[in-house]
């Protein structure tokens, strides 16, 4: 058979209608094979794989109907080979029945080689449609392929703590309007994101790389959970059409606070277990999804609660609990959180909740994009604690390596000063950090001064401006209780006071550059009553040493982060001063 010829099939019990038929497809450039019952058709057609069928009605053996449901039936599984029946059967009954069976056409005899030939002509040309249809198909999907590839490299290969998170992803088309995010916060904290994107495929997946960039860029400089939640909903109203949203639930993870803070914006409820497999709580959606207001809720919060090293956050989307099996039913709540149960048991929840999905749905075909993500809540991290600076090999003590500044000036000094309204608005520890970036490079080491920073002025705002007692998250109870009288309070700030000069803190740092280091002097004062430092650090001692006490972590944190820590004015000014090397 030559390059651009092509195959067609006779299917006709007539030898005289064979030679026919096989002379006019000659002559239009077609090699001929011939089957003189519709069993042979069949058999012939699954091993040639003909371009064109030419299929007589009344055959011995099996009819042309039966054989061209048979022929049909196959063709979608290679060529889509144009079927026409040929026939002497001239009504109406004869043109549905053809139709049922599956022909693309029917010639009635007598007919012309001529409109014999016009009809070969037609069909065909909607033949190579179709075929150039399947290609442009093909190569879209090799394309869409490719790029789902990059798009998960991007995305997820970059998660933090890929070894500690458990993830199920199974999309419902090749790209998955899902996303699962995990990055580390400048002081250790980790920061989860699972999202869900309007439907799936392509056009709900449009969103996931801006997300993913905003998300780990503010995590990277210190934002708030809140804050993040706050700008990737503008981002979202701005990006995406009227029709799409994100529905999103978020965790921070403080392990050395013992807290989570949580946001959930459309998602199902998610849960934190406890080692023995009980559920502690569940996080309801408290705010609609992500993208359909230009700006979050006013009362909109993060919801905190206390965890312990051995529990674990569960975040789900949808597509679990609204899987179907054959008989309709979902899957489900309850179904979802025996599995997570059993799971945890094993010490295999991902796979014990697969596998619970797979055996409930069968072979049903996948509605929906199906996630999850579970998130330990300690061991993804050392955080490496010193008061200590160590001399470095080839100095000593002789060569004044830590002091070879004393008495001079600083290099370089920074202030802020915030009041009032500011001080409920404005995050000041990225702006802060982002300074410092700017001026000496990234660096390791600023790590731990964010931690310092934050802590300090978290403290300074607490227990100074606001006048909050810690004592008040010594358990769980007191600990919600305590962040919802804090944002009681700091949405009283500024209220009285117009001019915002009552209701202050002040950050003022200076870097001294050290032989091969850097020394940086912290100043944090507050406009606050002061307390009796001696008996607090006193009192979180003797609670630390007991492992009892919730509050009090951060001051002792950053007792061990520091070279000195000193508190000043009755407590409402402390000099922290924090040295490394490089």
């Amino acid at each position: 058979m030559h390059k651009n010829q092509k195959l067609a099939l006779v299917v006709d019990d007539s030898k005289m209608q064979c030679k026919l038929l096989t002379v006019l497809l000659n002559e239009e450039n077609y090699q001929v094979i011939i089957a003189n019952d519709g069993a042979s058709g069949v058999q012939m057609y699954i091993e040639h794989q003909p371009d064109l069928v030419l299929m007589d009605i009344n055959m011995p053996i099996m009819d042309g109907f039966e054989a061209s449901r048979r022929i049909k039936k196959l063709s979608g599984e290679g060529t889509l080979a144009p079927l026409i029946f040929i026939t002497s059967m001239d009504s109406e009954q004869a043109f549905i029945d053809s139709v049922e069976a599956g022909g693309d056409s029917i010639l009635v005899r007598p007919f012309t080689p001529r409109v014999f030939k016009a009809k070969i002509k037609s069909i065909q040309r909607i033949s190579d449609l179709v075929d150039q249809v399947k290609g442009l198909q093909l190569e879209q999907q090799k394309d869409a392929e490719l790029a789902e590839k990059m798009m998960s490299g991007v995305i997820e290969a970059r998660n933090f703590a890929l070894d500690k998170i458990g993830v199920i992803k199974k999309a419902a088309t090749i790209f998955s309007g899902d996303i699962q995010l995990s990055a580390l916060c400048p002081n250790g904290d980790l920061h989860i994101l699972l999202g869900d994107f309007t439907g799936h495929g392509l056009r709900a997946s449009i969103g996931a790389i801006p997300v993913t960039e905003t998300f780990r860029a503010m995590t990277k400089k210190g934002f708030s959970l809140l804050e993040i939640v706050a700008q990737l909903n503008r981002q979202m109203f701005t990006l995406l059409p009227g029709d799409l949203f994100f529905a999103a639930s978020f965790a921070c993870i403080s392990e050395h606070e013992k807290s989570a803070y949580i946001f959930n914006a459309g998602l199902p409820n998610g849960y934190l277990f406890d080692v023995q497999a009980n559920i502690k709580q569940q996080f309801v959606s408290t705010h609609p999804p992500l993208g359909i207001l230009p700006k979050l809720l006013a009362d909109a919060q993060v919801e905190v609660v206390q965890v312990m090293a051995n529990d674990r956050i569960v975040f789900i989307t949808d597509g679990i609990v609204e899987a179907r099996n054959q008989a309709g039913e979902l899957f489900g709540f309850s179904r979802f959180e025996k599995a997570a149960m059993d799971g945890i048991g094993k010490k295999m929840l991902v796979n014990t909740v697969l596998s619970s999905l797979d055996d409930f749905c069968q072979n049903c075909a996948q509605e929906d994009d199906i996630s999850l993500v579970d998130v330990p809540c300690s061991g993804w991290q050392q955080i490496k604690l010193s008061n200590k600076v160590t001399i470095p090999e080839g100095f000593t003590e002789e060569d004044n390596y830590f002091s070879t500044v004393k008495n001079l000036l600083p290099t370089w000094s920074y202030h802020l000063h915030l009041t009032g309204e500011l001080l409920k608005k404005v995050n000041p520890i990225p702006l802060v950090m982002n300074q410092i970036n700017d001026l000496e490079g990234a660096g390791e080491h600023w790590q731990s001064l964010y931690t310092i920073l934050t802590e300090l002025f978290i403290n300074a705002l607490d227990h100074g401006v606001l006048e909050l007692n810690s004592s008040l998250k010594n358990s769980a109870e007191g600990f919600s209780q305590y962040f919802k009288e804090r944002a009681n309070r700091l949405e009283m700030l500024g209220n009285d006071d117009i001019q915002g000069s009552e209701d202050f803190v002040g950050i003022t740092l200076k870097y001294f550059p050290l032989t091969k280091g850097g020394k940086m002097i912290i100043n944090i004062k507050d406009s606050g009553q002061g307390f009796d430092i001696l008996d607090v650090m006193k009192d979180n001692s003797m609670a630390m040493n007991d492992g009892l006490k919730l509050s009090g972590r951060g001051v002792e944190l950053v007792n061990q982060l520091c070279d000195t820590l000193d508190y000043q004015e009755q407590g409402t000014l402390v000099i922290a001063s924090y040295i490394w090397h490089d």
